[in-house]
């Protein structure tokens, strides 16, 4: 099977809602484990308004994803499943 690699930049903007849409296998999942910290790029790094944060680790990062596939905390509402990572931080 052939690799292919491609360049990434994406700017979402701060307070809003950033939707990744793609066909399958695209990458999707790939560039958001990347940009929260859950893997590690082999080559390059990630940029959040400019400064790096490739080794800075999962809690300290402002991302957060939903899976297309539930994934989560079957016990738990969409809301709280939404809201887990929140509270982690300890926000309301």
């Amino acid at each position: 099977a052939q690799t292919w690699l491609y360049e990434q930049s994406i700017a979402p903007r701060s307070g809003a809602v950033t939707v990744l849409l793609g066909a399958t296998q695209a990458g999707k999942t790939s560039l958001m484990r990347l940009m929260a910290g859950l893997d590690t790029p082999t080559e390059g790094k990630v940029l959040v308004d400019g400064k790096d944060v490739t080794g800075m680790p999962v809690r300290e990062r402002n991302v957060a994803m939903v899976y297309q596939q539930f994934i989560n905390y079957p016990s738990l509402t969409v809301a709280a499943n939404i809201a887990s990572p929140l509270k982690l931080r300890g926000e309301k």
